[in-house]
């Protein structure tokens, strides 16, 4: 019997599911969550009943749509022998090639010369929630006993396990992120050819996919018993077997009302788990009698390295040689030149790898290790552009011309005019660059960015929004929706939906339809297409709504009701729900309370957490009111231990939540990272605290914390321990000279925008860059006091987290009610401690200002310096990272003698952010402190001042400054290495040896922690 408790899980991953698929029905989310307890209820009351009616019931299954894939012209007959003569000029004519610059010109030149293109469709499914959630149940029961049984060479649409590999009931979503395993699985064929060629051996490579698999694939071999002794899964359990026959007869019904008559649901999560299991006995089938030097398959893609010692040379020939392996009549078969994998469980299926898609690579000698290594190359260059931090051009003009790529057919780079056959935009590449504007949007108010944004519309609304390049790219169009609907850029909104309405009714006037894997001629084809329009306006709509800012001024307003308003009644039509098509009005206001119902369910384009984080990290503009927010009407079962994680989690935001907590807490599609947590969580680093916060992660996230893993304080109160790996001898460290102006630190006081926040940001994000793109692979990165804001410190630790870099870095003033202010400097550090490479942050405030500080502040604003949290005892707190133990002091507080003296033998480096003029003063302090605490000074001020340096308290005077820089018109880092090891060597012996360091000074103690076995002479 499924449970209430089994189905609410279920939801939990199925909303997640839904939300990062291509287009989630957003507002039929919302609405199923509003009553939720009652429509699992119904949900599961049809599960456990013998009538299995509901199964057919199209409320249930829910509908398909079409998705564009592709614009084809007919191919011009070549020229034969025997075709009739034409004149000269005739023949001239007919060889030149027109080139065109504008796309719909050259579609306009096609339609006018009387070639009709044709468009091809995806079939997806468009099913109902009841469907997901009961996809989701299935996977849990069911699914995952056959995810369990495929081989590590199977990479693709893998479930998420714990530890001892059992199915993750509390995870988020279903799946693993797919990035990693997509990269593992392209790697490892890569690697496995470089070993081979290394070593002298020829190797042969094949790549090869399933034509239309999801399309030809019946589901019925799920229910087969011999396919379940093959793929070594029982289901013993009759519930078992039952919701397995109830699951798989859904599909069946789905798939009977569609024009493909067969196959899976593309677009339902399960699916992937029905494909993935098709092919278990291929799997072995290569394993255990090609034995290859390394076989992948993601879903129904198969990437396949081996030897070449029977000298194939032809694709012929190795599919017979593949073929005749034992067992390999019983499995594959050459069929009208594709090979089939045949099966009598799948006697109803078709599973082709056409020749025409397969290719093989036979690969020797130096020749080989070149390509390989020229593919290598292109992969590394793609991946450094994704980890990189987003680079906007200095000149908006440039903007068309970084999206418009000029290359031939073949896809050379064109150099010059003769080569240029086409002018296209690249898949990823735009993929690359909407990443880098969504960035800009989220991390700057709009009016920073405003000409660089417009001009991309432009260039989307000239060169994307063309029949052909809309079918290559029409999955990136909700997210330009988005943007341009937050940034308030309306007219411009406008003119993308106009010009996208042009286009479609370009394709189904002026072009053949079809959809792919339907051999026979299109039946019906109205009725897929008014589907494909009714999905594509639900899109849009929902796009719109889910990021209509919640508070518009009168100018935003008008040029809604001047350029929008007619638009929106148009797309208002399609709405998916008939009670919100009754809220719907002309009235802004009802729909930005529809956007405040999605933000409530996490299903707004503003994730839901930043309500609960402090105003500085978040742009207030995107979030509702707090009174506008809405609570849950229902009460889930404490046995599922989400509630209790929850309430906790509501405890912490400030200012409390008006209606109740929202559903999107519960489940959260976006939840709070660990990093964030430490922001909002009261004291996260005590023993008394570590226990909430394990129910709060556990909740929103699925595992559990290990206290003895976790950052936190020692028993003094004193020392923050975090784990984070193997002692190292020896850090590296970045120094930035980074430059903070007096406009920025007059805007930070006064709680204003920053008037050079986008010069600001560029500066920033090269500066990352250029520090990310380094081999030396530094440990630690330093900027100077009040360096960035607040909003920008998590996604570059994130960023920097990539290449397992730590960041030390001041941030503007915290505001703490209209009176005071923090300047606090953040630590985001590495750490190993949940199984997995993450990140601890760790604030330290400034425990007093500085004379002129003190002074600024209560000109400009009429505020003062007060810290978040004053240190124990007046005592600096100590950092245990790893086994490197360091402090921060904040500029002036270098000053103080007594913090100096607290820190004699207690830390191997003293971090100090700075913002200092006084640099002669500051001299003389670094390098007495160098000698006094005997450690390393990583100094880093404001470049306006200079003097940024890594001190040591080495005996030769010309060693001590291990970096020393000031000045220069740029931003940069220079890193420098500092020998920790030899440092505690020479520390913990009782008398100071005759060695490189300066002898100890009178009264040094070496913390019982940093002592090693000193050097012997």
């Amino acid at each position: 019997m499924i449970t209430l408790e089994d189905l609410i899980l279920a939801w939990r991953k199925a909303k997640v599911d839904l939300y990062y698929s291509t287009n989630p029905p957003l507002l039929a989310m919302a609405d199923y969550e509003d009553n939720l307890l009652e429509n699992l209820e119904n949900l599961r009351e049809c599960i456990n009943s013998d009538d299995q009616e509901w199964l057919t019931d199209p409320k249930f299954l829910g509908t398909w749509t079409l998705a564009p894939k592709s614009i084809s012209f007919p191919k011009k007959p070549k020229t034969t022998e025997g075709s009739k003569k034409h004149s000269p000029a005739e023949d001239h004519t007919h060889e030149t090639t027109l080139i065109f610059a504008s796309q719909d010109a050259e579609w306009s030149n096609h339609i006018s010369n009387g070639d009709r293109p044709t468009a091809e469709f995806r079939l997806m499914a468009d099913c109902s929630i009841d469907f997901h959630v009961f996809s989701a149940l299935w996977i849990m029961k069911v699914g995952h006993l056959f995810d369990r049984t495929l081989g590590e060479n199977v990479y693709g649409s893998r479930l998420r396990r714990t530890r001892h590999d059992d199915f993750n009931d509390m995870a988020l979503g279903s799946f693993k992120p797919y990035l990693k395993p997509f990269r593992d699985w392209r790697d490892g064929a890569i690697d496995a050819m470089r070993r081979a060629l290394s070593q002298g051996k020829e190797v042969i490579a094949l790549t090869a996919d399933v034509s239309s698999f999801y399309h030809k694939l019946n589901p019925a071999f799920m229910l087969d018993d011999e396919f379940h002794q093959k793929a070594g899964v029982k289901l013993d359990a009759a519930p078992l077997a039952q919701l397995n026959k109830l699951f798989i007869k859904a599909l069946q019904a789905w798939s009977d009302k569609t024009p493909l008559k067969s196959g899976l649901p593309v677009g339902l999560p399960a699916s992937a788990i029905v494909a993935n299991a098709a092919l278990i006995e291929l799997d072995q089938f290569i394993e255990q009698q090609v034995v290859p030097l390394y076989y992948g398959r993601y879903v129904d893609d198969i990437l396949l390295v081996m030897h070449n010692t029977s000298k194939l040379s032809s694709s012929a020939h190795f599919w017979e040689w593949i073929i005749n392996r034992d067992g390999g009549n019983d499995l594959l078969k050459q069929e009208n030149g594709s090979i089939v994998f045949h099966r009598s469980y799948l006697a109803d299926s078709h599973i082709a790898f056409e020749n025409n898609k397969n290719k093989l690579f036979i690969l020797g000698g130096t020749p080989g290790t070149v390509l390989i290594n020229a593919i290598s190359e292109q992969i590394n260059q793609r991946a450094s552009e994704w980890r990189s931090l987003p680079d906007l051009p200095d000149n908006p003009g440039s903007i068309a011309t970084d999206l418009l790529k000029a290359t031939n057919h073949s896809g050379e780079h064109a150099d010059n005019l003769r080569k240029t056959d086409c002018l296209t935009l690249h898949r990823a590449g735009f993929a690359l660059n909407l990443r880098d504007y969504e960035a800009f949007e989220r991390d700057l108010l709009p009016e920073a960015w405003q000409a660089h944004r417009h001009a991309f519309f432009e260039a989307v609304i000239d060169h994307l929004l063309t029949p052909v390049k809309f079918f290559e790219l029409a999955q990136y169009l909700p997210r330009i929706i988005r943007m341009a609907t937050a940034c308030e850029d309306f007219q411009h909104l406008a003119k993308i939906i106009e010009k996208l309405d042009k286009t479609i009714q370009s394709v189904c006037e002026q072009c053949s339809l079809r959809i792919k894997a339907k051999e026979k001629p299109d039946v019906g084809f109205r009725h897929g297409i008014s589907l494909w329009k009714t999905h594509h306006a639900n899109v849009i709509s929902e796009a719109i709504l889910s990021a209509l800012p919640p508070r518009l001024g009168r100018k935003a307003q008008q040029d809604w009701q001047q350029n929008m308003e007619s638009h929106w009644q148009r797309l208002s039509e399609h709405l998916r729900i008939t009670w919100l098509k009754n809220r719907v009005s002309k009235s802004i206001r009802d729909l930005q309370k529809l956007h405040a119902h999605l933000f409530s369910h996490d299903l707004a384009h503003i994730p839901l957490r930043f309500a609960g984080l402090p105003r500085e990290l978040a742009w207030q503009r995107s979030i509702p009111f707090r009174k506008s927010l809405s609570g849950v009407k229902w009460l889930i079962n404490d046995a599922t231990q989400i509630s209790e994680g929850i309430e906790i989690l509501a405890e912490w935001f400030k200012p409390k939540l008006i209606n109740g907590i929202p559903p999107g807490l519960y489940f959260a599609t976006r939840p709070f990272t660990l990093n964030e947590l430490y922001l909002i969580a009261p004291e996260p680093f005590s023993n008394t605290s570590l226990p909430r916060l394990d129910k709060v992660i556990y909740a929103l996230r699925g595992f559990e914390l290990h206290a003895d893993k976790m950052p936190q304080w020692d028993k003094h109160q004193r020392t923050l321990i975090i784990p984070d790996g193997e002692p190292k001898a020896r850090q590296t460290i970045a120094v930035s000279s980074w430059e903070t102006s007096d406009s920025n630190f007059t805007a930070a006081a006064m709680g204003k925008p920053d008037p050079a926040s986008r010069r600001r940001y560029q500066r920033l994000n090269r500066l990352i860059n250029e520090l990310i793109s380094r081999p030396d692979h530094a440990g630690y990165v330093i900027l100077p006091e009040l360096a960035i804001p607040p909003k920008w410190f998590l996604r570059i630790a994130g960023k920097l987290n990539g290449r397992r870099i730590s960041l030390i870095s001041g941030v503007e003033y915290l505001r703490s009610g209209k009176k005071h202010v923090h300047n606090q400097t953040w630590a985001s550090l590495t750490h190993d401690g949940l199984g997995f490479p993450s990140l601890m942050l760790y604030r330290q405030d400034k425990q007093k200002p500085a004379f002129h500080e003190e002074r600024e502040l209560f000109r400009l604003a009429g505020v003062c310096l007060k810290p978040a949290k004053t240190w124990k005892n007046d005592i600096p707190p100590v950092i245990q990272h790893g086994d490197f133990h360091f402090a921060m002091l904040i500029c002036s507080e270098l000053t103080n003698i007594r913090y100096r003296a607290e820190l004699r033998g207690k830390i191997d480096a003293l971090f100090i952010p700075e913002w200092n003029s006084d640099t002669d003063t500051f001299n003389a302090l670094v390098e007495s402190a160098a000698l006094d605490i005997h450690a390393y000074i990583i100094q880093c001020n404001n470049r306006r001042f200079g003097d940024s340096r890594i001190r040591a308290p080495y005996k030769d005077r010309w060693k001590r400054d291990l970096l020393r820089v000031k000045g220069g018109n740029h931003d940069y880092c220079i890193t420098g290495e500092i020998d920790v090891q030899a440092l505690r060597k020479f520390q913990s012996s009782f008398r100071s040896p005759n060695d490189s360091f300066k002898p100890v000074p009178d009264g040094f103690k070496t913390e019982f922690g940093r002592k090693v076995l000193p050097l012997g002479e």
